[in-house]
């Protein structure tokens, strides 16, 4: 169960009531690998395998259900811990560790000019192979509003659709993490082996550079965001050769970078 009924003072102009209220459910997910821990994260229930195969995928780990022997639960009794197993021949790669980057990429010591040339080199930039008309853009974010449910419930969670080079839709996902809404439609398409159909994806939330990140790692073409985009992001997608477009919603919005695959 994502969506919880807790009881709630309403206050108005009018005085005040004693309600129930829904609220999104929000628990810790530990993820390892290979029995080792690896990441922890706050998210919406639901999904957890697909979050954690999507994470892994952005964040570098695997390329591939090629790389993953397995992934499970830890335990019958608790839904928060999933391991995820390494092929015998991923394991032959080198496994970085994903904390000490993490906190490397957060320091106040590394400088924004030092992180686009890192990740610049990391993920080869993205070609151009499709155009769209701009108001084709709209029905898409549409389809992915219609699906927020637990939002329209608690006004509490981001969401994530990904749709192909004509707008099909292929994955959608929301949480109360906009990074956990992404990874997990990431993650049903990797377990799909629907990668390399993705190519546009929505999201109910502001973009920022790990957005653009893990949008760069699925070979997104084009980015767009209900809410604004950060300085580091319009950098980092004009580097890797990504349309980011912020402040989407109909009939507006704000093309920042390669605005040559908008009609």
């Amino acid at each position: 169960m994502n969506v919880l009924d807790v009881p709630v003072v309403k206050y108005s102009e009018d005085g005040s009531l004693h309600l129930v209220e829904q609220v999104a459910v929000e628990e810790p997910l530990e993820i390892y690998i290979d029995n080792a821990p690896f990441y922890m994260t706050m998210r919406l229930p639901g999904e957890e395998v697909a979050l954690a195969l999507g994470l892994c995928f952005t964040d570098g780990l695997i390329t591939s259900m090629d790389d993953v022997s397995g992934a499970n639960y830890c335990s019958d009794i608790s839904t928060n811990k999933i391991n995820v197993f390494l092929s015998d021949s991923r394991k032959k790669r080198p496994v970085r560790d994903r904390p000490k980057q993490f906190t490397s990429y957060s320091s106040c010591g590394l400088c924004g000019a030092d992180m686009i040339r890192d990740l610049t080199a990391s993920i080869e930039k993205i070609e151009k192979t499709i155009t769209v008309p701009f108001a084709e853009l709209f029905p898409m974010q549409d389809i992915m509003v219609a699906k927020q449910a637990a939002r329209r419930s608690t006004g509490a969670t981001h969401a994530a659709s990904i749709f192909d080079a004509r707008g099909n839709f292929l994955s959608f996902s929301e949480d109360v993490g906009r990074h956990n809404g992404l990874d997990k439609a990431i993650g049903k398409l990797l377990f799909e082996g629907r990668l390399r159909e993705a190519k546009i994806v929505h999201l109910s939330s502001r973009l920022s550079y790990e957005m653009v990140m893990k949008a760069a790692r699925l070979r997104t073409e084009i980015l767009t965001g209900v809410s604004a985009a950060t300085s580091l992001a319009i950098q980092v997608a004009d580097a890797l050769g990504i349309t980011l477009i912020g402040s989407l919603r109909e009939p507006r919005g704000n093309i920042f970078t390669h605005a040559e695959r908008i009609k």
